[in-house]
């Protein structure tokens, strides 16, 4: 059976995951996930130092990716731990566990889904129990909670003293940063049956720029909430409620005035930020984060293929097929090099130019579900079991 796929919510009713297996009793692959490539590895990663969060996200569904700073980096566990470790060595400089907040008296567990945002001073986390802690990243102390209409399961962002949080529920939602009190909010209807996620925003130019679960890329005005223009990155169609899924699940991303977003039965989109106006579209299906990179764009799709993309036109530069099921993350790119994590717990190195492996990492059985954080010298990945990984970025190649 194919592991660790996003879940798919009938809203108010029930939840199915999806998988390789079929939904029909059948005990049969409809997909077989590739075995893994084997080639010439021409480069050798390093990893720096290695330490681990409580029990990680374990099985569950989440998007909790860790935060980095000049000084540390910054990862929560989904059982409430959040811990922040020293950036060159790994050390724990404090930690805190917010399953013991009296907000969480009554919860199974303080149940971390959503984060880790970070502003100058601060960091965000949110959670299934629809709540949202603030923490103060020097010393760890919760400065606030707040509690918001419905589960946090996208990454808190921070801009101009707003925390902007798109819930479960379709709503987009601000927060005042130093008090926790909502400033404004901004729902959005959502379908029947969609992805188990919430995109996470962008803010760029005084506007907040989201993907819908309907498949729209939205942007509204940072400081009201009021909105600003809505264009599909996906229409719904199919026979069944399943097929016709068509979530724009993936955080923006705003290059030089222009957005870039893809969606899932959908299309990769570059929208014109102040306009709202479409500039080119290419029929690429996924729901994990993309990168852009100088003149192109990375991205994994629904099937576990790899692509570059040349972002002026959306023409294919190469794709990469031999990953094919293995439930990828998104790409975080590695200066010459891309990397994907996989649910066997391997991370691929891929040349950015030609799409060829180079190298190729096992991290954990348990399986990677998000792509590393990456910094000027380092990739940083939280594995499904709990590890936080520091691993050296090569050097660039300036030739």
């Amino acid at each position: 059976m194919i592991k660790w796929v996003k879940n798919v919510t009938v809203i108010a009713t029930s939840a199915v995951l999806l998988s390789g297996c079929s939904v029909f009793s059948s005990d049969e692959d409809v997909v077989v996930m590739a075995e893994l490539p084997v080639f010439e590895a021409t480069y050798k990663p390093q990893i720096a130092w290695s330490t681990s969060i409580g029990d990680g996200v374990d099985k569950y569904y989440s998007q909790l990716q860790p935060a980095v700073d000049d000084d540390a980096v910054y990862v929560a566990a989904r059982d409430g731990e959040v811990a922040a470790f020293s950036i060159k060595k790994g050390k724990e400089l404090w930690s805190i566990d917010l399953s013991d907040h009296n907000s969480n008296e009554f919860n199974r567990s303080a149940r971390i889904s959503g984060g880790i945002g970070l502003d100058f001073d601060t960091l965000y986390v949110g959670t299934e129990n629809a709540q949202v802690f603030a923490i103060d990243k020097e010393k760890g102390e919760i400065k606030w909670v707040s509690e918001v209409n419905g589960e946090v399961i996208a990454q808190p962002v921070y801009d101009s003293g707003l925390v902007v949080i798109h819930t479960s529920r379709g709503d987009l939602i601000a927060l005042d940063g130093d008090t926790g009190e909502q400033r404004w909010a901004l729902p959005n209807a959502q379908p029947r049956l969609t992805l188990r996620s919430s995109a996470t925003p962008s803010i760029a130019q005084g506007g907040v720029i989201y993907g819908r679960a309907d498949g729209y890329v939205s942007a509204a005005l940072l400081e009201t909430g009021q909105p600003l223009w809505q264009l599909p990155a996906a229409r719904a169609y199919g026979a069944t409620e399943l097929d016709r899924i068509a979530d724009a699940d993936m955080k923006p991303v705003i290059v030089n005035g222009t957005v870039y977003a893809l969606a899932y039965n959908g299309n990769l989109v570059a929208i014109d930020l102040l306009k709202g106006e479409q500039l080119w579209a290419k029929p690429y299906s996924g729901y994990n984060d993309i990168s852009v990179a100088g003149r192109d764009i990375y991205l994994t799709d629904y099937r576990g293929y790899v692509f570059s993309i040349n972002r002026s036109n959306g023409e294919q530069n190469w794709s990469n097929k031999q990953l094919a099921y293995r439930n990828l993350t998104g790409v975080t790119i590695a200066n010459d090099f891309i990397v994907v994590g996989d649910a066997e717990g391997y991370l691929h190195w891929i040349d950015r130019e030609t799409g060829q492996f180079v190298a190729q990492q096992e991290l954990d059985s348990d399986g990677l579900y998000i792509e590393p954080v990456a910094t000027s010298t380092h990739l940083y990945l939280q594995t499904r079991s709990g590890d936080l990984i520091a691993i050296e970025k090569p050097i660039l190649n300036v030739e």
